[in-house]
């Protein structure tokens, strides 16, 4: 099931721009973020919450960002496992709340390619692992395919969306950067979706 690591953190610390409080329970490793953290993160300054490190893609007009809302569906991330601007293998862990009245519901359930789009996190993971200090400007991200299976009936209004998603290795095809993933989906101890053999790239404007 989830690889959920528990961290008893015994002193203040900062990573990026997260402050972690002494004596604090954590079932995640790494920093932490909420909702408005998201809303601030897909919009400002990265270098803002992440740290001083990404103060160098701070000018770039393109960067790997999740989206803003309305389509910004991830509510909070619970934690990353992986060091900051290193590109390698690498897990996050969000949660999505599947509100009654969200715009998305069909008949009171979230929609099966919502359900995929809520597990967007791959995005933050590859750009806590430095993307951009490779892209430059240059590249945007683009999801390449994922195998999908969906088990049971879809969730709906009222429950809480949890992703695991872990970056398993990276590529380079001539100047191209591709990253290959996969996650799962929890409803409580319920796995609803599982999504294997993801692979994504960054892509310059021409080559899209």
């Amino acid at each position: 099931m989830q690889s959920y690591i528990l961290q008893q953190l015994h002193e203040n610390s900062t990573i990026g721009g997260f402050e972690q409080t002494a004596t604090e329970n954590r079932l995640y490793p790494g920093p932490s973020f909420s909702r408005a953290d998201l809303e601030h993160l897909a919009s400002h300054p990265i270098s803002d919450l992440f740290g001083d490190l990404f103060k160098q893609q701070d000018q770039y007009a393109v960067q790997c960002r999740m989206p803003e809302p309305p389509l910004l569906l991830c509510d909070r991330v619970l934690g990353i496992a992986g060091e900051a601007g290193v590109l390698g293998q690498g897990t996050i862990w969000t949660e999505t709340d599947i509100s009654v009245g969200s715009w998305y519901l069909h008949q009171g359930h979230i929609p099966a390619g919502f359900m995929i789009e809520a597990g967007q996190a791959d995005l933050l993971l590859i750009s806590w692992q430095g993307i951009d200090f490779i892209n430059c400007g240059k590249r945007a991200y683009r999801l390449l395919g994922c195998e999908a299976t969906y088990h049971g009936h879809l969730p709906r209004a009222g429950d809480t969306l949890r992703y695991e998603i872990h970056i398993d290795s990276h590529a380079t095809s001539a100047d191209t950067h591709l990253f290959f993933f996969h996650y799962d989906c929890y409803v409580g101890d319920r796995r609803v979706l599982s999504v294997r053999n993801g692979q994504a790239g960054f892509f310059t404007p021409q080559a899209l």
